[in-house]
């Protein structure tokens, strides 16, 4: 292959990592803004709606701003993963200031969850799409996480490292010495 071919190439490739990296930043910055999340349905408990293998963007809100309908995920506790329902009752908590208590109720269950959650806070689904939780988590394992880390640094290392090409012109454009 010419040298143009590959030097286009790897232009190609480093443009487009550039691209994608300014992508993720700016994803990592508007989640931290937004105070938004990412959920993955591990159950189909939300099917058809959200079955297994979807991925929902969570915002945090006020419980009190939570409406019969609305898609919420709430913490159940210490060792306990968190649990993404639909909201089908919602009313003050007697018991703390500010509270609510929710009735949820997964959209494939025939009945509500056993009992209310008592919250300040929830995550509410703002948008989902099945199929891609099941891309997110294969992005999140350690095989890929190595890759991408390998391919960044041979990226770097490729854009840094001196260029045959580069030294022949500046040879060029200088002025010879002899004596």
């Amino acid at each position: 292959m010419s040298s143009k071919v590959l030097h286009g190439a790897r232009e190609a490739v480093l443009t487009t990592a550039a691209v994608l990296g300014t992508a993720c930043l700016v994803l990592v910055v508007l989640g931290a803004v937004l105070d938004a999340s990412l959920v993955v349905f591990r159950t189909g408990s939300m099917a058809p709606t959200m079955p297994t293998g979807s991925l929902a963007v969570v915002r945090q809100v006020d419980a009190r701003d939570v409406v019969v309908g609305d898609v919420v995920t709430v913490e159940r506790g210490a060792g306990q993963l968190p649990i993404t329902h639909r909201v089908v009752r919602t009313t003050a908590d007697p018991t703390t200031a500010g509270g609510t208590l929710l009735e949820l109720q997964g959209d494939a269950n025939a009945v509500p969850d056993p009992a209310p959650y008592a919250v300040d806070r929830v995550g509410r689904v703002v948008w989902s799409a099945e199929g891609l939780g099941a891309v997110a988590e294969h992005l999140r394992t350690p095989p890929v996480l190595g890759g991408a880390t390998l391919l960044v640094a041979v990226l770097v290392t490729s854009a840094a490292w001196p260029r045959a090409d580069a030294d022949e012109q500046r040879g060029r454009a200088g002025t010879r010495v002899t004596t």
